[in-house]
């Protein structure tokens, strides 16, 4: 601060920032927190893309330690957006998501009125795999859920 021509430009950022567990049902949990940060601001289709392909990439390198967990954090600054998402060393406990998978899909198949059948079909996974999500006995690989996000959104 001793040269009197320097400028100091301060400038406002909002900070939202939110930790997961490393398994397959957080990932619309990671989504959703992400769009919920960023109302009312709508990301374009390659902007989601590289969204899940990044939240996807953490949750897998961070699934292989006991109790793994991956961060996503977002920067709002008065002339754009910056969203982070960093797998963690899985030392820490966080709290299980706000909502179970097997709660979702149940929600999902009543709003859409559709049956464990019609919705293996769709999926492309047999009605006993379904069963075993929606009791929430077992939850999607990742390849399956990707298949339900295209299939439900998120």
């Amino acid at each position: 601060m001793d040269d009197p021509d320097r400028e100091v430009f301060v400038s406002p950022v909002v900070v939202a920032s939110h930790s997961f567990p490393a398994r397959p049902g957080s990932l619309p949990d990671a989504e959703q927190f992400v769009r919920e940060a960023l109302e009312p601001i709508t990301l374009e289709v390659e902007e989601r893309q590289a969204l899940y392909q990044a939240i996807t990439s953490a949750l897998l390198a961070a699934a292989g330690p006991k109790d793994g967990v991956f961060d996503v954090t977002v920067r709002i600054f008065p002339d754009g957006v910056e969203v982070e998402v960093l797998h963690g060393a899985g030392i820490r406990r966080v709290q299980p998501a706000a909502e179970p998978f097997a709660d979702w899909l149940n929600g999902v198949l009543r709003v859409q009125g559709l049956s464990q059948q019609a919705a293996a079909q769709r999926i492309g996974v047999s009605v006993r795999t379904i069963s075993r999500w929606l009791r929430g006995d077992t939850e999607p690989r990742l390849r399956d859920l990707r298949r339900v996000h295209e299939i439900f959104g998120p």
